[in-house]
């Protein structure tokens, strides 16, 4: 194959036969699940069947939000300076310094004296966020108890619309919108942004449809005091925010995701911090949901519920099975096609480029969030990013999987200190 020429001629020569044989992995695997995500969300778009709507939250709900960080003096300045400017007044903010060495200690107590924060805490030594959001959340006084991160900032309205499912009863927590704010800093911080707007705002809305969001993420999220009594704390470790959804769900409470309410934060802004971010994510998530709560598929114990069985199937054939059988299906390639396999595994790429083209130009319909210049300027990396995500990042978790299964890694994450991961339990 010297040219463009003989590629192009080699996949013109296969008849519907053959291209079935040659990307089933793709027709069984991913069309599906793409083409479930477009029909559902644009039907909904256009009949508004299946929207969620959300009510008015009670004006005598009295709201606490928890701000926990670790060396984050700075972001947690400019992170209040926009909560200041909630439209929906916030009755009570506790900042938690967990251990910091930059100075966020002076800082909080500048901040309260100042009028933005109403209670100030310290960790004379690091613990870990989740150590750190109880001590917050153990003192909150409010109905509702937000949680949210340091290095984040929030649209006017972020905390009125994140409210409004607490119309509901049965909502226990509620998590808002996720952009990324620094995403011209490098072609990582890009693809992330593309990522964040397809799997968040498009992803998440589509759970939200069938009462299958399980993951108030640890960023922005607000909680039921009720719900957080009946199910306990944040268990310490890392994972916590997905720990916790999973806790509340089986305690049979409702998540919603809320599409309008806004969180912008910084993602990683090299390859090797991504990295080391998903990994921690792809580890937690294998501990939690086929260890701790690995028995949601036995009928007989107490805790089998249809819908949680339904959710955990998806997630093994949506996410696990189709990590595990990628690499034997790139090595099916080579051993059938030898150096040919190179043309059909760019083809599988253009055809993941089409679909993220897809699904990107409805999340940014949907989203409502973003102008025509910030989608312009993504659209270079939408074009590769079927690429980027194929491959490069599905070989990280694909990594993350087998450090979890086979050394227990998450076990010894830096993320928490080592003497609070020794005391956690394990699953």
């Amino acid at each position: 194959m010297t040219d463009l020429s003989a590629p192009i001629a080699l996949l013109q020569q296969m008849d519907w036969h053959v291209w079935l044989a040659m990307f089933w992995y793709m027709v069984l695997l991913e069309v599906p699940r793409y083409t479930f995500s477009f029909v559902v969300v644009a039907g909904s778009e256009i009949t508004g069947i299946g929207r969620r709507k959300g009510g008015v939250a009670q004006a005598r709900q009295r709201v606490s939000v928890v701000i926990a960080g670790h060396n984050e003096a700075e972001a947690m300045r400019k992170c209040l300076r926009s909560l200041a400017e909630q439209t929906r007044r916030i009755d009570e903010i506790i900042a938690v310094d967990d251990g910091s060495t930059d100075g966020m200690r002076e800082v909080l107590q500048e901040l309260r004296r100042d009028g933005l924060i109403h209670i100030a805490l310290c960790n004379q030594v690091r613990c870990g966020k989740a150590a750190a959001c109880n001590l917050g959340m153990g003192i909150a006084s409010g109905d509702i108890i937000v949680n949210v991160d340091a290095d984040c900032s929030y649209d006017r309205d972020a905390i009125a619309k994140l409210l409004e499912p607490f119309a509901d009863p049965r909502v226990g927590a509620a998590c808002g919108n996720i952009g990324v704010r620094n995403a011209a800093a490098s072609v990582v911080t890009s693809y992330q942004a593309v990522e964040y707007l397809v799997s968040i705002s498009l992803g998440k809305r589509v759970l939200d449809m069938f009462d299958l969001v399980v993951c108030a993420s640890g960023a922005f999220a607000a909680f039921r005091r009720e719900a957080l009594q009946q199910v306990g704390a944040n268990v310490p470790g890392p994972g916590e925010d997905f720990d916790m959804t999973m806790r509340l769900r089986r305690a049979g409470w409702t998540i919603r995701f809320v599409g309008d309410s806004w969180c912008m934060t910084d993602v990683p802004d090299t390859l090797g911090a991504l990295v080391r971010q998903r990994r921690r994510w792809d580890r937690d998530t294998i501990r939690i949901r086929l260890r701790k709560f690995r028995d949601v598929f036995t009928s007989s114990r107490g805790r089998f519920n249809a819908m949680e069985t339904w959710e955990q199937v998806e997630f093994l054939f949506l996410n696990l099975i189709v990590t595990l059988i990628f690499p034997a299906y790139i090595g099916w390639l080579f051993f059938v096609f030898g150096a040919d396999a190179w043309i059909l595994l760019v083809a599988v790429g253009l055809i993941y480029t089409v679909l993220d083209a897809i699904a990107f130009s409805l999340a940014a319909i949907v989203s409502r969030r973003y102008d025509l210049r910030a989608i312009t300027a993504l659209l270079p990396y939408v074009v590769t990013y079927g690429f980027f995500n194929g491959y490069v990042m599905r070989t990280v978790r694909l990594w993350a999987y087998f450090e979890e299964w086979v050394f227990r890694t998450s076990y010894r994450d830096a993320y928490v200190p080592q003497r609070v991961l020794d005391v956690a339990d394990r699953y």
